[in-house]
């Protein structure tokens, strides 16, 4: 087992959302929303290309629906702006926009199938390239956020940190369950979800995409249970 990645996967997300956030200072109003225009449209792209791969659309379409129902019922996108605004409760009053920020940029880090990927090659391989590759990704995207969104978005280091390490400590009893199947099924998932977050981001929409969080991993129930009948 090797955490290594994990690590540097939260480390440059929470750097990127400092730096991003003190470059936002400098710039006007026009170029911030031009720059999230950018970003949505970088993100948008990021989320097609994980979608070209497929998957069963009756697993799909269940998947989400069942995710929505779950997500929804508890509101975890609430629960999520409730977490933001506390802490933009607790900090100076210059600093606003903490909640959107700091969801924004979790989901975009935690959504997608590279964590859980990430995660099973740390733990069982001790190798952490993937995290490395995924490091690459968040923190481009995540300064960029932080330059329009401001500090929150480097809060996202502490669930990002959270979510890798139990991964990768319980990456043995996950990698006997995430077969190849299973893990493209939530990585097209995640992408799907990743596109939702793209359009928010342009202003297209307002989707709750928090409530979404469990649909990539509504794959992994359907394999359990077909392994049991």
């Amino acid at each position: 087992m090797n955490l290594t990645g994990v690590f540097i996967n939260a480390i440059c997300v929470f750097a990127a959302g400092i730096l991003g956030s003190i470059f936002k200072k400098g710039i006007p109003e026009r170029i911030k929303r031009t720059l999230m225009l950018a970003l949505g449209l970088c993100v948008l792209y990021v989320g097609i290309d994980g979608i070209v791969a497929g998957m069963d659309a009756v697993l799909l379409v269940l998947s989400v629906s069942i995710g929505a129902f779950i997500g929804e019922a508890i509101d975890f996108d609430d629960k999520f702006s409730r977490l933001g605004r506390y802490v933009e409760s607790r900090m100076p009053k210059n600093e606003d926009n903490i909640a959107d920020g700091f969801v924004s940029a979790t989901l975009f880090v935690c959504v997608g199938a590279m964590a859980i990927v990430g995660g099973i090659e740390s733990g069982t391989k001790g190798t952490y390239n993937t995290f490395l590759a995924k490091s690459c990704i968040d923190t481009l995207v995540i300064f960029i956020m932080a330059a329009t969104k401001g500090f929150g978005c480097s809060l996202a280091a502490i669930p990002t940190l959270l979510y890798e390490l139990l991964i990768t400590l319980f990456s043995g009893a996950i990698a006997h369950i995430a077969t190849a199947e299973v893990i493209n099924s939530m990585s097209v998932i995640g992408s799907l979800l990743i596109v939702g977050i793209a359009l928010n981001l342009m202003e297209i929409t307002r989707i709750k995409i928090g409530n979404f969080i469990l649909a990539p991993f509504v794959p992994v129930a359907v394999y359990l249970i077909g392994k049991l009948f």
